[in-house]
């Protein structure tokens, strides 16, 4: 190989591998909520008509029509049935520990890739029933599980976070933060504190690689007032192919050294 070309391979290899290990790589969101598709403030429901403790995701930068909508759906599911850790809320009752308020928080609203949380316009192209500006509090002592789901794409991350915006009504709450690739192995990654400020709270979740990802979230209120509120809830994990674009960065490198090493042993 003449001798011009091997240095400029050299040169490639070395930047693509430089450039990959000092910039993190881009994290897509897998699964998103924004709460929107429910009736109503109070009503655990999505077609104003029957109640439901379970809730399909909305968003996902792997959905190929606007990354929000219908295709979302296979994405994520949330649980407050009991199911995977969750709490089992008796949806419809009105003394739930768990349904939707009115307002939207404006923290990580552009976890999306594409198209911001609360695109209303597209969910409503895509048949979602309601768009209403809605977020999630916690009445009482309870869980909620956020689950990702890849098996529709046959594939697998690692290095999960989870990101969201929370706040209270009033003074301090809260909330745990738990992680599962199997919805029953927890493992703790310790809690964040809401505030009356609308905050954007980002919590990595360990390195394992899973084609499923279940996070936790438990509310614990000290009292009626100090009630947390969260919204536009995120699971996200590093971009597919990354890994193997530094991983091939490595193989030019270690190959031309080994030719280099060759070209002195005959010299």
């Amino acid at each position: 190989m003449p001798r011009r070309r091997l240095a400029g391979l050299a040169a490639l290899g070395a930047f693509v591998f430089i450039t990959l290990a000092g910039a993190p790589a881009r994290a897509e969101m897998i699964a998103g909520w924004d709460f929107s598709q429910y009736f109503g403030a109070g009503f655990l429901s999505i077609d104003g008509a029957t109640f439901t403790d379970v809730l399909s995701a909305n968003y996902s930068d792997l959905d190929p029509t606007f990354n929000a909508g219908a295709e979302a759906a296979a994405c994520g599911t949330m649980y407050i049935d009991g199911s995977f850790g969750s709490t089992a809320v008796v949806a419809g009752t009105g003394t739930e520990e768990i349904f939707p308020v009115e307002g939207s928080l404006a923290s990580n609203l552009d976890a999306p890739a594409v198209n911001p949380f609360d695109s209303f316009t597209i969910l409503a192209d895509e048949g979602q029933t309601f768009t209403n500006t809605l977020s999630l509090r916690g009445n009482a002592a309870a869980s909620v599980v956020f689950e990702a789901d890849l098996t529709s794409v046959a594939g697998t991350r690692s290095d999960w976070s989870v990101t969201f915006g929370g706040k209270t009504l009033s003074g301090t709450s809260d909330v745990a933060i738990d992680f599962s690739t199997n919805g029953s192995s927890y493992q703790s990654f310790g809690s964040v504190q809401l505030t009356t400020s609308d905050t954007l709270f980002d919590v990595a979740l360990g390195t394992a690689s899973s084609s499923m990802a279940y996070v936790r979230l438990t509310f614990a209120p000290a009292n009626a007032l100090d009630l947390p509120i969260i919204d536009n809830v995120a699971i996200e994990a590093p971009e597919a192919g990354t890994g193997s674009m530094a991983a091939a960065a490595l193989l030019v490198l270690a190959a031309l050294r080994m030719r280099r090493a060759r070209e002195r042993v005959s010299a």
